[in-house]
């Protein structure tokens, strides 16, 4: 792909410089050029969304020895499927981000990549009475991180001691590769495919949830903080309930 690309655009500029009639421009060329990127372009497989069974499962897993280490994967978890959260969105996440009220808890989001003015947004994540409620498990792995301060990062690496571990000091977030490692690795003591996952997973997998339990399209769009109808549909995978609906609608 990189080739064909240099090549075409190099002949481009070569003829441009010498004021040559740019034979780039004939629609064999053009045609040509677009057909030689289909047929080397892989194509682009998307990964599975997360489940609530497959979440209910990491929870009881990780949790059976609840480390600091188990306890913030399962939060990063819980946190991104119930908030639509990008990676970007939930690592940079600081206390003071973090309002907890009485039914439910405010996130705020500083930075989005649909947020081209840099104005923020607020998620609200409701309490629940299950225990995978991202309310209740946030307020432990905090209390268990002793995070006190409003501008650390909810998300560190940690240090390990002789008895226990703890946050590091150093006020930076954990790396993409760190967080993806973590996230793979709680699927494989789960026995899922991680092969099959990404850390996208989590926020796909928490609309594919909510768009298969009939929730409205404009609040689904405002909680995912999606710009347009089509790519807010790219991350909805529809189940087998939801797609034999159409067909039992028809009066036949």
């Amino acid at each position: 792909m990189p080739q064909i690309e240099s090549s075409y655009y190099g002949i481009k500029f070569f003829h441009r410089t010498l004021c040559y009639n740019d034979p780039c421009n004939h629609s064999i060329v053009k045609n040509m050029y677009q057909a030689a990127k289909r047929m080397i372009t892989h194509k682009v497989k998307k990964k599975e969304p997360i489940t609530i069974e497959q979440l209910t499962n990491i929870h009881e897993t990780l949790l059976k020895n609840d480390t600091l280490a188990n306890t913030r994967t399962v939060v990063i978890c819980l946190l991104s499927f119930a908030g639509f959260l990008r990676f970007s969105e939930i690592i940079n996440l600081r206390l003071s981000d973090l309002i907890f009220e009485e039914c439910f808890l405010k996130v705020f989001i500083e930075k989005s990549k649909t947020d081209i003015y840099r104005e923020g947004s607020w998620v609200l994540i409701s309490k629940t009475s299950s225990k995978l409620c991202p309310v209740k498990n946030t307020l432990t792995y905090i209390s268990l991180a002793n995070i006190k301060k409003p501008n650390e990062f909810l998300f560190r690496a940690l240090s390990t001691g002789k008895r226990k571990s703890k946050l590091r000091d150093k006020n930076t977030p954990l790396s993409y590769t760190r967080v993806r490692e973590c996230f793979k690795e709680a699927l494989k003591l789960c026995g899922i495919n991680e092969k099959l996952y990404g850390l996208h997973s989590l926020r796909s997998g928490g609309a594919t949830a909510a768009a298969n339990r009939g929730v409205p399209d404009r609040l689904f769009k405002r909680h995912g903080r999606w710009r347009s109808e089509q790519a807010k549909d790219g991350y909805v995978k529809d189940n087998l309930e939801v797609l034999l609906s159409v067909s039992k609608c028809l009066g036949l």
